[in-house]
């Protein structure tokens, strides 16, 4: 598939799904009634071969069994995304071990097989389980494919809600709208005064003093400097760029996807303090849910490319035949491979010397993890009444000397008592995944 940036995704979209159907017409006048039973073959033979697309890269997924678009999946009778977002439950799947599920609709059994990896789902939840945490929420996507491979939660306080406050996992749409929208890389050198996590009004005048420290883009992301990223949104991104990266990294967007997630939401108004609380994250209105975080991270681990994410393989009837085909490989470039590369070289500062620096201890000394490329960004914020704290790792993993890759979320909600951080979810799970 052609990448172009995105500057208006509805439409964009909808010509490519023009583009699709025109092909659809010309390929069923083809293959006419011979076309459904080709389509069982492929999906079953997908299934029985195991060709793991997680271990390919996006740029030779053309080598790679080529996947059922989603115009061609609606064209199997009965169902699409919009139905299966009515009748799958986002808790059902988070339980599941992978594989295939099972439920009844319309008095009618229908057999969902997942792209969840059975390794990985059921390490996840064992671990996630054994937390006394309110809230943990895990998501780990293969950038390559798009494909969910593990998705779990636990919740053990009554909070129902989907979204919680960025914190600083916002610094890295910041960071991209300053690489790329005024030019800078992760050796630009910024100044501030002040103390590094605090953001008051005088620590965002431009000015320089024998009080101020200098340090480059790269450090200040690594160790979440908020004045640094303040300055960045008052002064160089203001309202125009802050709304741009924001949208391009799919904010105020629907997510398209198998199961209901709310979109992230943020909102630029016209006050130059409120733009440097946003250009760092120091707000509590700023909104993400987990699965987008691991979106995010999928769009540096992947060249600054986004391939849309399924959780769905494929959903057979008690006759075993297909009613929906997953695989949608929509494809949107974010950023330029250059911006995506000065970004993953400051989330990996972060592992190494940054906030995640004591988290990731020794990884290159593990035999598991010294053979892994890893980067992040951590965030975290209390709410309100302080009763809570929101606790972020937002990475990947990718090997050295292999395809292999993973972009991971968790959120860990803590109560008056801080456990097990959310750094240390994702370390096991890389571990795991690449044991």
């Amino acid at each position: 598939m052609r990448e172009q940036p995105m500057t208006n995704y509805e439409g964009w979209k909808d010509y490519q799904a023009r583009l699709q159907q025109q092909k659809n017409r010309k390929d069923l006048l083809k293959k006419g009634i011979c076309f459904f039973p080709l389509l069982l073959i492929a999906v079953l033979g997908v299934q029985f071969i195991r060709v793991s697309l997680s271990t390919g890269h996006h740029e030779n997924s053309s080598e790679l069994t080529d996947p059922v678009t989603e115009q061609q999946a609606e064209a199997v009778p009965g169902f699409d995304k919009k139905k299966l977002r009515s009748i799958l439950d986002t808790h059902v799947l988070c339980a599941s071990t992978g594989g295939m599920i099972d439920l009844d609709y319309s008095g009618d059994t229908l057999s969902i097989e997942t792209t969840l990896d059975r390794g990985l789902q059921d390490f996840m939840s064992e671990q996630v389980r054994d937390s006394l945490s309110p809230i943990i929420a895990f998501v780990a996507i293969d950038p390559a494919t798009g494909r969910v491979l593990s998705m779990v939660e636990s919740r053990k306080a009554d909070i129902q809600n989907n979204q919680f406050p960025a914190a600083s996992i916002f610094k890295i749409v910041t960071a991209a709208a300053a690489i790329e929208g005024c030019n800078m890389s992760g050796d630009t050198t910024l100044a501030y005064n002040g103390r590094s996590h605090t953001l008051y009004k005088n620590q965002l005048k431009d000015r320089t003093n024998r009080y101020t420290n200098k340090v480059s883009l790269k450090e200040s992301f690594a160790k979440s400097i908020n004045p640094v990223f303040g300055k960045l949104g008052i002064l160089r991104l203001k309202k125009e760029l802050l709304e741009e990266y924001a949208a391009r990294f799919g904010f105020n967007q629907p997510i398209d996807f198998e199961l209901i997630v709310e979109p992230s939401t943020i909102l630029v108004g016209d006050d130059p303090y409120h733009w440097a609380e946003l250009a760092c994250g120091f707000n509590r209105e700023t909104l993400i849910s987990p699965l987008h975080g691991a979106m995010i991270a999928s769009v540096i681990s992947n060249s600054g490319t986004l391939v849309q994410p399924t959780i769905v393989e494929y959903v057979v009837d008690s006759q075993s035949a297909p009613v929906y085909v997953g695989g949608d490989r929509t494809v949107r470039k974010i950023i330029s491979r250059k911006t995506s590369d000065e970004l993953k070289k400051m989330m990996v500062s972060t592992v190494r010397s940054g906030t995640s620096k004591r988290t990731f201890k020794g990884y290159r000394k593990d035999p598991v993890l010294s053979n892994l490329v890893i980067g992040g960004k951590t965030g975290s914020i209390n709410n309100r009444t302080c009763e809570l704290r929101y606790d972020w790792f937002v990475g990947f993993c990718e090997e050295k000397t292999g395809p292999r890759k993973l972009a991971i979320a968790v959120l860990v909600v803590h109560d008056r008592l801080l456990r097990k951080k959310a750094g240390e979810f994702a370390r096991l799970a890389m571990k795991r995944y690449f044991s």
